[in-house]
């Protein structure tokens, strides 16, 4: 059965809402769909200064105005005005932002994190670049909780234990607490895997 939600009126909210308020909303809600001010600005044919200011809390925009910024994410003004900014935290995480904040590790693998921003998360997704043989050490690793990945580019050797297999893309695997194990890039091409942890837990 669907719930209907029932929000306040536009104009009614719009008028009681202060600019600080507004503007906490707006920078909350385009974070959490993974906007730039820049890209939100594009989309709503407005600058990015405008956003910037409203966000800021340097300006109370119209109704008019607010309604034509909310349609670049999109968004209703009655949506906009239901939403309570401290339950929001960023969902979607870019591309460009993820390849900012990567971390190349001294073996030559790039890692790259899900929600580095969120220190109290209770997962952790990351995506492992691997340069042409290279691999994640002669030593076997050993994961204080179960881990789980799947190859999503190129061609990868997984040691666990006294288990050797070559993974190709799409192929996974799963790895229980304490099990030692090693990945190696063999090929001449770069491959990638994407493993998934409970939070706080070491993969390379």
């Amino acid at each position: 059965m669907t719930e209907n939600l029932v929000f306040p009126p536009e104009s009614e909210a719009a008028e009681i809402a202060t600019a600080d308020d507004i503007g906490l909303r707006l920078k909350c809600i385009r974070e959490r769909n993974g906007l730039s001010q820049r890209e939100l600005a594009k989309r709503a044919g407005i600058t990015n200064s405008n956003i910037s200011m409203i966000e800021q809390g340097l300006v109370s925009p119209s109704v008019n105005s607010l309604a034509r910024v909310l349609g670049g994410i999109p968004m209703t003004l009655a949506q906009f005005f239901a939403c309570n900014p401290l339950d929001i935290g960023q969902v979607v995480y870019r591309a460009d932002h993820l390849a900012a904040t990567a971390v190349i590790l001294a073996n030559g693998i790039t890692r790259t994190t899900v929600a580095t921003d969120k220190l109290d998360r209770q997962l952790t997704l990351q995506k492992m670049s691997f340069l042409p043989e290279t691999d994640t050490g002669r030593q076997l690793l050993h994961t204080d909780t179960e881990l789980s990945g799947t190859v999503v580019f190129g061609s990868l050797e997984l040691t666990a234990g006294t288990l050797v297999q070559q993974l190709f893309a799409g192929d996974a695997f799963y790895l229980t607490a304490g099990q030692p194990y090693r990945l190696r890039n063999l090929s001449t091409a770069h491959a990638e895997v994407v493993i998934t942890t409970p939070s706080g837990s070491k993969t390379c």
